[in-house]
């Protein structure tokens, strides 16, 4: 038996929008490439989200409501420039991405594999500054 999941949903202009996250929106934020040299929008998506890009939100927020005719894209933008859930809505639509069954695994793998770079850069930073403390302490010591 499939495991009850709560619906996300969201109220614009007064009206509650169960959001959705089915095939018409993998379609909308083009996470289904038809070839290997597209590219999966949903990992750039899913990085924007991460990093607080509110044009990724707008996007995201957009494709989840967008079996719903009577929204515009300025109601939607409206929203977001007007709402006090907007900050919440970054860290919500990453929890909405995993636990929606069509994109909780993509989204995981995708979660995981910026932690993984982002992890990296910092090893990397960590690093380069330590190479620069000592090239100072050496030059010092001359």
């Amino acid at each position: 038996m499939a495991k009850q999941v709560k619906k996300p949903i969201i109220t614009i202009n007064g009206k509650t929008y169960p959001l959705i996250f089915g095939f018409k929106f993998l379609n909308e934020i083009k996470a289904l490439p038809k070839n290997k040299k597209e590219d999966d929008e949903l990992m750039l998506l899913v990085g924007g989200l991460m990093d607080g890009d509110p044009f990724s939100l707008k996007k995201l927020l957009s494709a989840s409501l967008n079996t719903y005719d009577e929204l515009t894209q300025e109601d939607i933008s409206h929203y977001l420039e007007t709402s006090d859930e907007v900050e919440s809505l970054f860290e919500n639509f990453q929890q909405f991405l995993v636990s929606a069954p069509l994109t909780s695994k993509k989204t995981k793998q995708v979660k995981q594999v910026i932690k993984e770079v982002m992890d990296l850069q910092k090893l990397q930073k960590k690093t380069a500054i330590q190479k620069m403390t000592e090239s100072v302490l050496v030059t010092k010591k001359s």
